[in-house]
């Protein structure tokens, strides 16, 4: 269904509160969830306003350059563009990072893997491998998090590696990470001493798989297929992180619905691991997963 064109534009007397109407209504009929809260943030934007502000202004009038780009922006999100790379931004953890097309959008989900990742790295044992880095949000939220760590940020695409490299610079911790272009871990060149931890947030969703059409159409492919099973990324990882891990050293993995058995199959095939400790999200889906090496081949 075609979705509803806000007609705010056109009017004189537009108002804050009625272009917020309009697209509220808008956005509900392409099937947007949370289309009033994301109508907020879209007008936010444009006004430079808190949602504070927007909600004290509602009476205001808008400027006709002010509707115009307020009618661009929701039009676009009511053709299902992700709203971060409308806004230019995403938040995690208690920061925001810069995203735009090309460049994977981080989810709250992963705020679960950088807290427990927090809780089993030891710096001064090691560096922390993130892999995948995309917008830099793992390694940026272990380096804020950590002062006395290091991180090593590693991914294929050089839009991700420039955009989570920008983002570091912004947020005060490029002095901490080292950005690299690789095809995971078998190509660089590391020794299992500098180790310290190894994260990641794989792509996990299956070729076939049913995914909202931000993702499909606007996303990264690479960033979230894996392949036709949706195992692929994970057959990868965890040898190449058993090959390099020493003795207590840990593994930490985002885990997709329905994965975390296969998952842990890999983990026994690969041999040398301590039992599997999984964390459930808060819709008690196993999301995080980690694991300590005990002892390096």
């Amino acid at each position: 269904m075609r979705p509803t064109v806000p007609n705010y534009v056109s009017k004189d007397s537009a108002t804050v509160g009625s272009a917020l109407h309009e697209a509220e209504q808008s956005l509900e009929s392409a099937g947007v969830e949370g289309a009033r809260l994301e109508a907020t943030l879209l007008l936010g934007h444009v006004l430079g306003y808190s949602r504070a502000q927007l909600l004290a202004t509602l009476l205001d009038p808008l400027t006709e350059d002010q509707a115009s780009r307020f009618f661009e922006l929701t039009t676009r999100r009511a053709n299902r563009e992700p709203l971060q790379y409308l806004r230019g931004r995403a938040p995690f953890l208690d920061f925001e990072l810069e995203v735009h097309p090309g460049v994977f959008i981080p989810r709250p989900e992963t705020e679960q893997v950088v807290e427990h990742t927090l809780k089993v790295w030891d710096p001064t044992a090691g560096w922390a491998i993130d892999v995948g880095t995309g917008s830099g949000a793992i390694a940026i939220g272990l380096a804020r998090r950590n002062p006395r760590g290091r991180v090593l940020a590693v991914d294929q695409s050089p839009i991700a590696l420039a955009t989570a490299a920008g983002n570091a610079v912004r947020l005060g911790v490029h002095d901490r990470i080292t950005f690299v272009q690789a095809d995971f871990l078998r190509a660089l060149s590391l020794s299992s001493s500098n180790i310290g931890i190894i994260v990641s947030n794989p792509p996990y969703v299956a070729n076939n798989d049913e995914v909202d059409p931000e993702v499909r159409y606007h996303e990264p492919r690479k960033a979230w297929a894996s392949g036709p099973t949706g195992m692929e990324a994970y057959e990868r990882i965890i040898p190449e992180s058993a090959a390099l891990l020493g003795s207590r050293r840990y593994l930490v993995l985002e885990l997709g619905y329905g994965q975390e058995k296969a998952v842990r199959g890999l983990i026994r095939e690969s041999g040398s691991w301590a039992k599997p400790h999984v964390l459930a999200d808060l819709s008690n889906i196993p999301r995080v997963l980690s694991v300590c090496r005990e002892r390096h081949p």
